[in-house]
C-alpha cells in the first residue's frame, strides 16, 4: 500500500508489461541457488529468513530489468499519476513499476501467504514454476 503524502504534487509511476511477457525475456538470464545457499544466508543473517527459489529469481529479475536501459526505453509501459493524498494498493511482484516523480510517500508492505491466492494461474510464482519446471516455493 502506498500513500502520496505530498500536498502539492502527484506521485508518478510507470507501469510495465504483464509479468509473463517480462519473465519470458529475463528468466533465461537468471540462475538457481547453489546447494546450501539459502541455509547459509539465513545463518549468516544476510537474509531475515531462508530465501526461497522464488525470492532468489525475483531479485535477479528486478536487477536485470533495472540494469537494461534498452528494455526500459522500449518495453510497453503506461504512466500513472497518483494525486496528492491518494492511496493505492499494488501486488508489486506482479505489477512492473517504477517511481518516476514525487517527493514524499508512505509505504506499508503486507506479506500474503501464496496459498491464500484463490487463482494462482497467472501469479508470478506460477509463471516462474511453469517456465522453470519446478516449484518456486517450498511445498508444505
Amino acid at each position: 500500500m502506498f500513500h502520496n503524502v505530498d500536498p502539492d504534487a502527484p506521485r508518478v509511476w510507470r507501469i510495465g508489461e504483464p509479468f509473463a511477457e517480462f519473465a519470458q525475456r529475463f528468466v533465461p538470464k537468471t540462475h538457481g541457488m547453489w546447494p546450501g545457499q539459502s541455509w547459509l544466508m539465513d545463518k549468516l543473517h544476510i537474509t531475515k529468513r531462508p530465501r526461497s527459489e522464488y525470492d532468489h529469481r525475483m531479485l535477479q529479475l528486478h536487477d536485470l530489468a533495472k540494469a537494461d536501459l534498452q528494455y526500459q526505453r522500449s518495453a510497453p509501459q503506461q504512466t500513472f499519476e497518483f494525486a496528492p493524498g491518494a492511496t493505492w494498493l499494488v501486488f508489486s511482484d506482479q505489477a512492473l513499476h517504477a517511481a518516476m516523480r514525487g517527493r514524499a510517500m508512505m509505504e506499508q508492505t503486507f506479506y500474503l501467504d501464496p496459498a491464500a491466492i484463490a487463482d494462482r494461474t497467472h501469479s508470478p510464482e506460477a509463471v516462474l514454476s511453469r517456465m522453470l519446471g519446478k516449484p518456486m516455493l517450498p511445498q508444505h
